[in-house]
């Protein structure tokens, strides 16, 4: 059976099992609401979506948070330089991560 990590995107989302195929169903990604703690962060030429992520939040995994706040495709592919990301606080992150499938947007 298949599991999800905590902090994956896919704590979001619900284990489908069709015709004894799971997969998972959509993902409901919370809203990721603006706050007064969160940063702004000039993206760079090396920099990548992923890394940001390990940067702020301390795990890699966290990059869909960054990609919701900044109304990026979940599947990104690249970051353009010199534009201004939006960065949720981690108090925010961990909010969210703490009561799965209660913040939807």
């Amino acid at each position: 059976m298949a599991t999800f990590v905590r902090n994956s995107r896919l704590a979001f989302s619900e284990l489908v099992s069709v015709d004894g195929i799971e997969f998972w169903d959509i993902n409901l990604i919370p809203v990721i609401p603006v706050r007064d703690d969160e940063t702004m962060y000039t993206v760079s030429y090396s920099d990548r979506i992923d890394l940001l992520a390990n940067r702020f939040y301390g795990d890699p995994v966290l990059w869909w948070v960054l990609a919701a706040a900044n109304n990026l495709d979940l599947v990104p592919s690249s970051l353009k330089p010199g534009s201004v990301l939006r960065v949720p606080s981690l108090a925010l992150v961990q909010e969210i991560l703490g009561s799965p499938k209660d913040v939807f947007s």
